[in-house]
């Protein structure tokens, strides 16, 4: 059982909802809320800090019928965090990657709004159905008094990615498929200019591909 890691993490290859922390010789893939990856992708140089310590849960990720089983890890900053995460994932029907992308208000919101029984506002996360916030509220209802009270002001996920975390990842994407760094500047600034409503990496890669066609056939 691997319950914490303290290592360095990779801010230049931060991805939306995972992230590498090298530990010596071993690099270790750690899965985590949307929110805390956009964070730490952001934050000025000054205040990146390293070593950090990720409070983590070890599952075997897989499903029937013969599909490959994968470790995987999910990470937290706070212990906290970690501990709701965990009783939260053990509502029937929510699983750990289903959280980590449905968790975009705060969790003492989270608990008080299970403590008062309030579906409707456990409908507005992503992929919380009314079957599942029902579910919710039946297993967990009197177990979130802690969780209620935790002085939390950000959600651990969130729904969109920020305008300035969107472009640091369209730019991270690029580095990682080589351009120089001037060119994976200037091709950012370019299309981000003429696209004012990217909301993914994929939609500003599908941009590249587009902008880089027409040299090619040129060619």
């Amino acid at each position: 059982m691997i319950s914490e890691i303290t290592g360095e993490v990779l801010y230049d290859r931060i991805q939306r909802h995972s992230l590498l922390v090298r530990v010596e010789a071993v690099c270790y893939e750690i899965f985590v809320p949307s929110g805390i990856a956009s964070r730490l992708r952001i934050a000025p140089a000054g205040e990146r800090r390293n070593p950090l310590t990720f409070y983590t849960i070890y599952y075997i990720d897989g499903g029937l019928g013969g599909s490959h089983m994968t470790p995987k890890l999910i990470g937290f900053l706070d212990p906290l965090d970690r501990e709701f995460f965990e009783t939260f994932t053990t509502v029937p029907g929510v699983g750990f990657m289903k959280a980590l992308k449905c968790l975009i208000r705060p969790i003492n919101e989270i608990a008080r709004a299970i403590e008062r029984g309030d579906t409707a506002f456990l409908r507005e996360m992503p992929a919380v159905g009314p079957k599942i916030a029902e579910r919710i509220v039946i297993e967990l209802r009197g177990k979130m008094a802690k969780f209620a009270l935790a002085p939390t002001e950000e959600p651990l996920s969130i729904e969109q990615e920020t305008p300035a975390g969107l472009k640091q990842e369209a730019l991270q994407v690029l580095e990682q498929l080589e351009y120089s760094r001037g060119e994976a500047i200037r091709m950012t600034e370019e299309i981000f200019a003429r696209n004012k409503n990217l909301k993914t990496t994929e939609e500003f890669l599908r941009k590249v591909f587009e902008q880089l066609q027409p040299k090619e056939a040129a060619g």
